[in-house]
This record gives structure tokens, sequence and C-alpha cells, in this order.
């Protein structure tokens, strides 16, 4: 083999080492942000940190397949690891809260949990209120048109040889009980209480 021929060869070699290299560690990252097998998800969670120990999203994530596998005080421990990478990692806090109260220690889960409310705020402060313009009303185009939400005038006519515009009109499907019943039949909806007494 000739020299050009095996420097060839090593270039072939490397790239297709950090081809693997570069997948492992695609499947690695898939594996500890996405997997619902417990234990693929803490050997990914687990490649990651060997690669970058200060890797917070894995040992939170790792943590969590942890307490999922009801291995309580390994999660807490994960959990506790991230949050000292980052003290500002709110999700370490509530996800270590969770598991404490697993534990049925309350106090550190409140402790925890409400720091990281605290932590949140900071992070997503709440929107500023913001007041609505006032509705402006639109002027008729031609005098004597109702404007909605502006009660017409009194009766004057709209035009010359125009009908005029009522005051108020009546409200539409409700009839009157004189214009509902029919001559001569009792309108009262309440029983007769003259006719009980007797």
């Amino acid at each position: 083999m000739s020299e050009g021929d095996k420097s060839m060869w090593r270039t072939i070699v490397a790239a297709s080492l950090m081809l693997v290299s570069a997948t492992a560690l695609a499947d690695d990252k898939s594996d500890c942000l996405d997997s619902k097998d417990h234990n693929l998800r803490i050997k990914g969670c687990s490649a990651m940190i060997e690669r970058n120990p200060e890797d917070v999203v894995a040992y939170h994530n790792r943590g969590d397949a942890y307490g999922l596998k009801g291995e309580v005080d390994q999660a807490i421990s994960d959990y506790t690891k991230a949050i000292v990478l980052n003290p500002n990692y709110a999700p370490a806090y509530n996800s270590r809260g969770r598991a404490y109260v697993s534990k049925g220690n309350y106090v550190r889960a409140v402790d925890d949990v409400t720091k990281a409310g605290e932590l949140a705020r900071k992070v997503w402060p709440s929107p500023a209120v913001v007041k609505a313009a006032p509705v402006k009303q639109k002027q008729a185009s031609k005098p004597g048109l109702p404007v909605a939400g502006k009660p017409p005038d009194a009766e004057k006519p709209s035009a010359p040889g125009k009908a005029p515009v009522p005051e108020k009109s009546p409200a539409v499907g409700k009839a009157s009980v004189a214009e509902k019943a029919p001559e001569g039949s009792r309108q009262d909806p309440w029983p007769a209480w003259d006719s009980m007494r007797n």
C-alpha cells in the first residue's frame, strides 16, 4: 500500500468515527430527552453527562427517569446536581419538590416548589395590563339614521317625505299579553285566587 492510500484510509476511518460518534450523540440526546423507556432514558442522559458533566438538562431528565422508576433518592441527587450547576433552573426545583412529596418531606417540598415559582416569575414576568382604547362611534352618513349604541332621537322626520324614526323600537319576538290571548280569555298566568276562596 502506498503512502497516499494509507493517508486516504486514515481519512476515511476518521470520518467514519466522527459520523458514528455524531450519530451516537444524536441518539443519546434523543433517548435522554424523549424516550418513554426509563432505562434507555437514564442511559442516554448518562452518556450526555459523561461528555458534558455540566449539562443541567441531562441531570434533570435523568432525575425524572429515576423518579418514574421509583428510585426517588437517585432522582433527588440528580435534581440537586442540576441545581448546583444552575441555581436559577426552576424545573429542577419543581421536580425535586415533587420527589420530596413522594418521600413525605413536605417542608423541603414546599421550599423547592416555592423557589421554582419565584424563579418562573423572574423568567416569565406577567404581561402588563393594557387598557382598551375607547370605542369610537361612527357617525351616520345620512342625517336621521340611528347610530349603533346610541338611542334614536325623538320622533323627527329623517328627511322630507320620509317616515318618522320611532323613539323606541318594540322588542322583537315579544308580544304583549293582550296580543297573545284571544278576547275574553283569562290573561293571568297565576291561578284564579278568587275562585279558590269559594
